[in-house]
């Protein structure tokens, strides 16, 4: 016989893959409400203020992340009179999924579509634009394009290193891929740029990439109306 007495936050936690794949398949609102919760309980109402959100909205997403584990529900210590709120946080062991948790998945990927032949960059610079727009958008509105742009790049793992026009790129996420097919993996993300400069306002035009450009570092470019992409040679190596 089993008995099971169901109560908010209790039970074994995700696995890291399990959990992973929960994160990756919530809608970009419920990913934002669920990136701001801690350790600590946090109030449906502050939650809702951080996000800019009304609370009801806040309440189901919350809701929604407690149903799927990810997510724990505890009281609130009183304030005053009367019984305290929920609050909500983060269950221990559960975060976000890296980037690299994806990258076997781009290695494939990377490998059939560059076995297709022919000339692929334009479309994965347009998938890269694609993706970038949806980062910046799922995090509302921003005040500077170049500031959200380098945003997701040091969210993605590329430790991004501003030198007025001149932004290096220090880490790639996807470095293994990149080297075997820089004609794919490089092209998105020159596209992941543009899309994320585009979708907070500013301009892509003249923005270029050298792929492999330095021992350490590939660099992008904001304003040159360079090739899209240079030197991405598979057989560059790079000091990263």
């Amino acid at each position: 016989m089993i008995n099971v007495e169901k109560d908010e936050g209790w039970g074994p936690r995700p696995s890291r893959r399990s959990a992973a794949d929960a994160v990756a398949g919530l809608s970009a609102q419920r990913r934002r409400v669920f990136e701001v919760l801690e350790a600590e309980p946090r109030s449906i109402a502050t939650v809702a203020q951080t996000l800019d959100l009304h609370v009801n909205t806040v309440r189901e997403h919350l809701d929604g992340l407690v149903d799927a584990g990810l997510a724990q529900r505890s009281r609130l210590t009183p304030a005053g009179r009367g019984r305290p709120g929920w609050g909500y946080s983060s269950r221990p062991g559960v975060a976000a999924p890296s980037i690299g948790e994806y990258a076997s998945l781009a290695a494939v990927l990377a490998d059939h579509v560059a076995a297709q032949g022919g000339d692929v960059a334009a479309d994965m610079a347009k998938l890269g634009v694609g993706w970038g727009r949806g980062l910046v958008e799922s995090h509302g509105e921003v005040d500077d394009p170049n500031r959200a742009m380098l945003g997701v790049l040091e969210t993605l793992g590329f430790d991004p290193d501003e030198r007025g026009d001149v932004v290096r790129l220090r880490q790639c996420p996807m470095l293994d891929v990149a080297r075997r097919h820089p004609e794919v993996v490089c092209q998105v993300h020159l596209g992941l740029v543009r899309g994320a400069l585009e979708a907070a306002g500013g301009t892509a035009e003249g923005v270029g990439l050298e792929a492999f450009a330095e021992p350490d570092a590939c660099v992008l470019h904001l304003s040159r109306g360079a090739e899209a992409v240079r030197g991405a040679r598979a057989d560059v190596t790079t000091g990263n």
